[in-house]
């Protein structure tokens, strides 16, 4: 987008504030002994039949009493503030694989599950790993995420179980981001439409090459819509080693964007519990989390599930907004409802 072009604000249930998301509560679902029952009926069902996770689609998981929440569920990802919190699963009574299960069977009612990684994982622990050595991605590190979108339309994360301290939940909306910054410094703007390039961590093998081909817009629109995506460790790590055609304005524009994401009142903080089940629309929102001390026990560790969802029924991102262009999510028949 040329800096001659004008931009407006944005509007619309995606944009809130802090202050705003915290006074209302309409984006927390909290599930009854009925849907609890009917989670615990599907999980025995799938084991029973021996399903493999990534066999799984909405019909084998079926949650005939969670129709109307799953349907909410949906609504405020796609027409909503981009976030919900299911709140009451008791995570206590089941294994961490019958969690993962739970978390994909409910995930098949609302999108596709996508791979996170080249290695096609489909669903990610998200824990501090530091006693096996692989802690170079700061998901499994005690050090803080800073706010990022994932390439993905959505991001489920289960916690089974808090750190000993620290480990604060963080959310902003990026539409509030780019409002803020419309009015501040309209003209940063321009260089977070252009975009940058993203440089992975290595991994050449997979076929993708390190440096992205293309910039990699923040900011786009598709069907009207603002769609934000941000990863501030590959953009940094294209500034630091690459330093591709950036000037003084989109180096500017990148720190500027940082911290208004993380400004307060803008940014909204809470602690997941064990139970909590916590969806993020990655075109609206941006998320992330304090840094936490552990305990050095592995069973007592922090722990929580990542899936990724496709939403077969949203309109397409615009395509400069990938990164992974490539990276196939597998197509489940009959998988969304």
């Amino acid at each position: 987008m040329e800096s001659t072009t004008k931009i407006d604000p944005v509007a619309g249930p995606s944009l809130w504030s802090a202050d705003e998301l915290t006074a209302r509560d309409d984006w927390i679902i909290r599930l009854d002994a009925k849907a609890l029952d009917d989670i615990a009926t599907a999980l025995d069902g799938v084991k029973r039949r021996h399903r493999a996770l990534e066999d799984i689609m909405a019909r084998d998981f079926p949650l005939p009493s969670m129709a109307a929440q799953l349907s909410a569920i949906s609504g405020l990802l796609s027409d909503g503030p981009g976030v919900c919190l299911v709140r009451g699963l008791p995570v206590d009574l089941y294994e961490r694989d019958d969690l993962a299960f739970i978390l994909w069977g409910i995930g098949t009612h609302l999108g596709t599950p996508g791979a996170q990684s080249v290695h096609g994982d489909m669903i990610v622990d998200v824990m501090d790993m530091s006693h096996t050595g692989d802690a170079d991605r700061a998901y499994r590190s005690p050090r803080p995420q800073h706010l990022h979108t994932d390439s993905i339309d959505v991001t489920g994360l289960l916690c089974l179980r808090r750190a000993k301290s620290g480990g604060t939940s963080l959310i902003t909306s990026s539409l509030a981001v780019h409002n803020a910054i419309l009015a501040e410094r309209p003209e940063l703007l321009a260089p977070l439409y252009r975009g940058y390039h993203h440089r992975r961590s290595g991994q050449t093998s997979t076929g993708e090459p390190p440096l992205s081909s293309h910039r990699i817009p923040v900011f786009g629109r598709r069907v009207g819509k603002l769609t934000c995506y941000f990863n501030d460790i590959s953009i940094g790590r294209s500034l630091s080693e690459d330093d591709i055609e950036n000037d003084v304005a989109a180096l500017e524009a990148f720190e500027v964007f940082k911290t208004t994401a993380a400004r307060d009142g803008l940014l909204y903080r809470t602690m997941l519990e064990p139970g909590d089940l916590q969806f993020l629309n990655n075109r609206t929102v941006m998320h992330g989390r304090t840094a936490f001390e552990d305990f050095d026990e592995v069973d007592r560790k922090r722990l929580m599930l990542r899936l990724w969802l496709k939403m077969s029924d949203w309109p397409d991102s615009p395509e400069n907004m990938t990164l992974h262009r490539d990276r196939k999510t597998p197509k489940k028949e009959g998988a969304p409802v």
